[in-house]
């Protein structure tokens, strides 16, 4: 089992449609379970409330903090043809494309952080079944 993430680092503007793409290469007959988990930034030592309003006001999100200290969630997971969505994201224009492309419909001013695509097969047990892409979603400047 192998995941990848095509662009590592996405950037989007507010209200703008936004593809997080995720692959996946198995060699399980049957489909496996993806599962999107999201994870906002580390906060920052002065308080930072997550806006970001210009690129150069992107979250430095190289220092490690522990999930205690973020909002983790579920967004959505597939297994087959049937996408579920966590309760955060119901209502949203949210779903699994694809193999495993995560499609967050118009970007939210929530929606900055990290998102962990994993892959699990009961057939395939070798390799890397996660991969981590983060987006940052910018205001009007």
């Amino acid at each position: 089992l192998q995941v990848t993430v095509t662009d590592p680092r996405t950037v989007a503007l507010l209200f703008q449609p936004v593809l997080l793409r995720c692959h996946y290469q198995t060699v399980a007959l049957d489909p496996p379970i993806v599962t999107w988990k999201y994870k906002s930034f580390c906060p920052t030592p002065q308080g930072d409330n997550g806006v970001v309003t210009s690129p150069g006001d992107v979250p430095d999100v190289t220092s490690p903090c522990p999930d205690a200290a973020r909002t983790v969630r579920i967004v959505a997971t597939k297994q087959g043809g049937l996408v579920t969505l966590g309760d955060f994201y119901r209502g949203r224009g949210v779903t699994i494309l694809g193999g495993a492309e995560l499609s967050l419909g118009p970007a939210a001013w929530g929606d900055s952080g990290v998102y962990i695509c994993t892959v699990t097969s009961t057939q395939d047990l070798e390799g890397n079944n996660e991969a981590v892409a983060e987006l940052v979603v910018l205001g009007e400047a």
